[in-house]
């Protein structure tokens, strides 16, 4: 399985909501193209049909800016987390199903599954055990880093979650490795910079001088709030809004309005920017929190890698989610993932890390 000297890796994180795909090129080990996209895909409003259908999308939208066919990819290196979308009734029918559209569009030999076992695997192995592949994008992520760092703390911020994950020795060292072991250990925080619910966040906001408890209706989303203090911008929010109307300011404002049943006819822009902002100060809050607890946890096991810790953030949402939560624990200085692996955007690292992960990992011949 040694790579040639010329070698083209598609990298695929598919999760429930967004499919993030980059190309890496390499010449002679090094990397000499570099492509990504992301497309919105809910899984739980499409239908099975729709999933192979997608991935072509993709595929070929990739191939068109490396000017390559599908004959010059060698390998296709895949993480998924959709498997917990609704869509399906269990992890393992979601396994199958997504497995089964990627070998319809894509060589099945050519398919490579990151696990969380630390490395990929292939197709075979994958019917064997579909467990040990379910949401594993955090092992490439960090296995991808390890390649450049030898110790410290990735934080990986997305649209819906939040990956801690101690590197020790260049390796991913969690206590978890399943979802649910990681949110015991606090190693997995679910919130995030786009599709968190307010609700999940805060029950009570201010208006004026009183505290009124929210509804529970889903009536905005995080992405609301980040848009109305300009923490994204209209391009950067990528999800579905929660009554389908347009991502304008004036939408946004409205749908934060409807959390304590007013609108804009009954609220003005200054109660609702005041809103916002401490709707943002509780998901931060809660981030520091789960921070801390983390730390806490490893320290018991690394003691060495939490006595001054070095945080390696990346994500959509680690600018303004990852960097003010660790501020507020009083740790200052954050190591950019993008600059330390050379690879060109955070929307997309995880894809990048997986096509990147696994050029190492044919590099070493296991």
């Amino acid at each position: 399985m040694a790579p040639s000297r010329a070698l083209n890796i598609i990298g695929l994180d598919i999760g429930g909501a967004n499919t993030k795909a980059a190309f890496l090129g390499f010449k002679n080990g090094s990397i000499s193209q570099t492509f990504s996209i992301i497309e919105y895909f809910p899984f739980w409003e499409k239908t099975i049909k729709q999933i192979p259908e997608m991935l072509f999308k993709i595929g070929d939208k990739l191939l068109q800016q490396a000017g390559i066919e599908y004959s010059e990819v060698n390998y296709f290196a895949i993480a998924i987390t959709a498997e917990l979308s609704d869509a399906f009734q269990t992890k393992r029918e979601g396994i199958n199903v997504i497995t089964s559209a990627l070998s319809q569009v894509f060589d099945k030999d050519k398919l490579f599954f990151i696990s969380t076992k630390g490395h990929f695997i292939k197709m075979d192995e994958v019917f064997r055990d579909f467990s040990q592949i379910c949401a594993a994008n955090w092992v490439s992520t960090a296995l991808f880093l390890g390649e450049h760092i030898n110790d410290g703390i990735l934080v990986d911020a997305g649209s819906t979650t939040i990956d801690l994950i101690p590197l020790i020795n260049g390796k991913p060292s969690t206590q978890g490795k399943s979802d649910l072991e990681r949110l015991i250990h606090h190693e997995l925080i679910y919130t995030g910079g786009l599709r968190a619910t307010i609700p999940s966040i805060t029950h009570s906001v201010p208006i004026d001088n009183d505290f009124v408890r929210i509804s529970f209706e889903k009536f905005a989303l995080i992405s609301d709030v980040h848009l109305i203090l300009n923490n994204i911008s209209e391009r950067e929010y990528i999800n579905d809004t929660a009554d389908n109307r347009s991502k304008s300011m004036k939408d946004c404002y409205a749908r934060l309005s409807r959390i304590i049943c007013a609108d804009l006819e009954s609220i003005n822009t200054n109660q609702l920017v005041n809103i916002a902002n401490y709707i943002y100060q509780k998901q931060l809050k809660l981030i520091s929190s789960e921070i801390k607890l983390f730390l806490e946890e490893t320290e018991k096991l690394f003691p060495e890698i939490t006595s001054s810790p070095k945080f390696y953030i990346t994500g959509l949402s680690a600018k303004f989610l990852i960097k003010p939560a660790l501020e507020k624990l009083g740790y200052k200085k954050t190591y950019i993932y993008e600059e330390m692996t050379k690879i060109p955007d955070n929307i997309s690292s995880s894809a990048f890390a997986l096509a990147g992960a696994l050029h190492f990992q044919l590099n070493k011949g296991s």
